[in-house]
């Protein structure tokens, strides 16, 4: 099969399949995330229900608004941790770390008998998404080449969604405690594919293991000595890659508050922390952790489960989307469209919400459909630009000097706004419905708009060591 690769262009290039295979490996930590978004978004209704539920208690809405606020806590946690873990013991090993906290939290939920297990289980699942966050952006950064980074750095949302789709779809077929048993099963076989790949070559480099990186990058790079050129322009490519990391190594070892308060930093920094507050409140995460309980508010006809069955399709296909397009179109033109659309999206909801809960007008001709195409085109055009393309931004817009540093700060925000958002967003339904909050996303799409036009840069086939220029 790999060899057809040989004739292949793009992402799938024969010299490329390495880096691509290395992060499809890492990114089914993206899936387990998402795996447990999906069990999520479907369980809950069903534990807020007497008739529903499989468990020996029912939990209410101010319950309900702990489980996603748990998730984000333990992000900021994931993000603290990971972030020290990921220059301290390597990419690697931070890799396997990640399993961890992940497994113990599907045990928790296997052998909840009360509300405190689960929201236990959610903490530690928040923990290894965190992580994910901060580990996965720097990995796949240092194994890929400028032209297909964008896209390797998309598979993370692609995963993500991809698992958010299988929670859903498992969660609404079989039994409570059978899903935590393929939530343990699936960690386990990453950490089983994770040993065939090895450090990343910068890391090594760091660390002034050359001729641990020298073999690493040859395997990344698909390196087989062929002719005297080829061998030279190999021997250039590493030269040059640890000239960077020496120069850069040496700057990390002065690094000081001036680092982190000059120009370019601030503007970076301020760039990071927006991305991060549009990735949040443009009604993403709320969408995806609260999908069956949406629709539950917007008094669809069809099951609220199979609205969100289709809705994690769609996810699937806008992230595949932007993954595709995101090396070929820049980083800049999905991320306008996409807000753009988004801010469309919400408004016609917050109008469909604002109809149904303050006026006699009658929706009964409408409603079968009019909610779920209304939130699969929202889900689509997010998922096409607003949720992958922040993420890839992160890793490209920070100076090298502080990027490990500035990225898992802009994380921590992202992290601490997540939970204010899923604390805050249920009872905020319950007490006005849907218009007030999607009118809100909205508002942040279009302010969003307005930053990316004016302030974002496109980064689109650039250097990691170049961009800051």
């Amino acid at each position: 099969m790999f060899g057809l690769c040989k004739k292949s262009e793009g992402v799938f290039k024969y010299e490329y399949r390495r880096q691509l295979l290395a992060s499809m490996c890492i990114t089914i930590t993206s899936f387990c995330h998402g795996f447990a978004f999906g069990w999520l978004s479907v369980i809950l209704a069903k534990l807020q229900s007497p008739t529903e539920t499989e468990l020996d208690f029912v939990i209410n809405v101010e319950e309900s608004s702990w489980f996603g606020g748990m998730s984000s806590l333990g992000g900021v946690c994931g993000n603290i941790v990971y972030g020290g873990l990921v220059d301290l013991i390597g990419r690697k090993a931070s890799n396997y770390c990640l399993a961890v906290p992940y497994i113990v939290s599907w045990i928790l939920i296997y052998f909840a008998n009360s509300v405190e297990y689960l929201y236990v289980g959610r903490f530690l699942a928040g923990v290894t998404g965190g992580g994910t966050y901060v580990i996965i952006p720097i990995f796949i950064g240092e194994i890929a080449e400028p032209k297909i980074r964008g896209r390797l750095i998309s598979l993370f949302s692609l995963t993500l969604y991809s698992g958010t789709l299988c929670g859903y779809i498992i969660t609404a077929r079989i039994r409570y405690h059978l899903i935590p048993i393929v939530g343990v099963v699936i960690p386990l076989i990453f950490v089983i594919f994770q040993i065939f790949f090895p450090e990343t070559p910068m890391f090594l480099l760091q660390r002034g293991r050359d001729e641990r990186a020298k073999e690493s990058l040859k395997f990344y790079r698909n390196y087989a000595p062929t002719t005297k050129e080829s061998a030279t322009e190999f021997e250039e490519a590493f030269q040059k890659l640890k000239s960077d990391v020496t120069s850069h190594q040496a700057n990390a070892n002065t690094l000081t508050w001036h680092d982190f308060c000059n120009k370019r930093a601030v503007i970076a920094f301020g760039n990071g922390l927006v991305l991060m507050w549009l990735n949040v409140f443009c009604g993403s995460y709320a969408l995806l952790y609260y999908t069956s309980s949406i629709f539950v508010a917007a008094r669809t006809e069809l099951h609220p489960d199979t609205n969100t069955i289709i809705v994690g399709l769609v996810q699937v296909i806008g992230v595949y989307t932007a993954t595709i397009l995101v090396d070929r179109f820049g980083r800049r033109p999905l991320l306008i469209f996409s807000c753009a659309a988004t801010g469309v999206g919400m408004t016609i909801f917050g109008l469909y919400g604002y109809l149904l809960t303050n006026t006699s007008v009658d929706l009964s001709p409408v409603s079968a459909w009019l909610p779920l195409v209304n939130v699969c085109l929202i889900m689509f055009v997010i998922n096409s630009g607003l949720i992958p393309i922040p993420f890839v931004l992160l890793v490209e817009l920070m100076p090298p000097k502080i990027r490990a540093k500035a990225a898992a700060v802009c994380l921590v925000l992202f992290n601490s706004i997540a939970f204010l958002l899923m604390k805050m967003f249920p009872i905020t339904l319950v007490a006005f419905g849907l218009y007030l909050p999607m009118w809100f996303f909205a508002l942040t799409s279009f302010l969003g708009l307005i930053y990316v036009v004016v302030f974002i840069k496109e980064t689109n086939g650039m250097s990691l060591n170049k961009i800051e220029a």
